[in-house]
Order: structure tokens, then sequence, then C-alpha cells
């Protein structure tokens, strides 16, 4: 008795080996893509990452974000930078960052720092960590900060879009995988050093802090995700259509 033919999925929300030195776990993690499946990428940078490496083509679902959650609330006044530390996952660019924020501190010791996320430790620079925080505090975090670093040597952290959707001016590390996925320009690019970074964040802080500046931010935002859900919906659907018996 005759089987219908089945179709395989792999939703790829990052180019996987780059999480890795050139080696075993690298090429383990590229052959992964080559297992068969239809491959649905999130954003441009992973489906050209997929094509250039692998020679893999895949069907490309968009960024969001969850602006129910993440929203504008504060349009007046603002104090401080804030900064999500992931120091286990270099990718995001913990030791970077920490270099750049003290610089920061000692050009705007008035600014406050806020940090979110892992533990951190040795830092000599006054800052308040809030340790993990549900979606609604951070949104309120947000709120309160003029600007944020958004770190991200791979795919776009979706950190960048929700900062922008709370009205704060998100500071990234200038690459073309950055840049790929995020097309606001409310955003600031800034050059991976620990210099460039903090000049962004200052230039962020000294510019007025007025409620136009914050509906810019909010307003260049995506808003939701349904045109990904809709897309992702369509490949699949499409998918298994054409198996038949």
């Amino acid at each position: 008795r005759g089987h219908a033919p089945t179709q395989r999925f792999y939703f790829i929300q990052d180019f996987e080996p780059y999480f890795y030195p050139r080696g075993s776990l690298y090429s383990l993690a590229e052959d992964s893509y080559r297992f068969g499946f239809r491959t649905i990428a999130l954003g441009e940078m992973v489906a050209a990452a997929l094509g250039d490496n692998v020679g893999v083509a895949s069907s490309v679902i968009p960024f969001g974000c969850d602006t129910g959650v993440y929203r504008l609330q504060n349009r007046g006044q603002r104090n401080g930078v804030v900064f999500y530390a992931r120091e286990s996952v270099d990718r995001r660019g913990f030791l970077l960052a920490k270099l750049a924020l003290a610089e920061f501190h000692g050009r705007h010791p008035e600014q406050q720092i806020h940090v979110y996320g892992d533990p951190v430790s040795g830092w000599e620079i006054p800052h308040t960590h809030h340790g993990k925080l549900a979606p609604p505090e951070l949104n309120s975090l947000y709120n309160r900060c003029i600007a944020g670093l958004a770190m991200s040597f791979t795919n776009i952290s979706l950190v960048a879009e929700e900062m922008l959707a709370s009205g704060t001016t998100p500071v990234i590390n200038d690459h073309p995988f950055a840049r790929a996925d995020l097309p606001s320009s409310n955003a600031r690019w800034a050059a991976a050093t620990p210099g460039g970074l903090a000049d962004a964040l200052c230039r962020a802080v000294e510019e007025p802090i007025t409620a136009a500046r914050a509906e810019r931010n909010s307003g260049s935002a995506r808003q939701g995700w349904s045109d990904a859900q809709a897309k992702f919906a369509d490949v699949v659907q499409a998918g298994v259509a054409s198996c038949t018996i």
C-alpha cells in the first residue's frame, strides 16, 4: 500500500555555524542544512548565509516586533542607557559593550546605566542590574531610557526593534549581517569598537529628548508579527499541498 510523501520543514532563525570557531562544530552545524528539509529563513541575513555558504535556497520570513507589549508610554523626560547582557554568548558582544559603557560613563556620569539579562561581575562603573525581566517590565525599563546597546554579530537582535517601539534609540554594532534585517533609519550604527559604541551612545543622550523623537522611534518599528505569521503559514501550506500520493 502506498504512502503519501512527507514534507519536512526547518525554520532557521540564525546561521548556527557562526556560533563556533571554524572546526568540527562549525562543520557539523553547517551540515544540518543539507538534510533535505524545506528551509524557512527568518530574515534576509540567514537566507543569504544559507545560499552563499551551503548552496541551500530558502523561503524568507520577515522580522516583526511585538508591539502589543513593546510600545511608547513615555513622551516626557528620560535618563540613561540600557544593555542586554549575554556574557556567555560572544556573538552578543558583551566584552565590547562592557568597555564601551565604561568609556560612556566617564563622559556622561550623570546618565544611569541599566543592565538586564545575565549576572555581571567585575564592573567598576555604577550600574543597576535588573536581572531577568518579563516583557512588560522590560518595556517599562526601555521607556525610562534614552538609548540602549543592541549588540549582535549574526542575525539582528530582536532587542533593537523592541527598543525602537518603546521610543528608545538603539545603538548597534555596524555590520552587514545586522543591517540586512533592520530597515529603520532611527537606529544608530556604530563601529564595533569601545570608542565607536561609546561615541554613538554619547550622541544619543546629548540630543534633545523630545516627544517627537520618541514617536519617530516608535513609529519606525514594524507593527506585530502578523505578516511573518501569514508568510510562514503560506510556505507550510504550499509545501504540504505539494505532497501527493
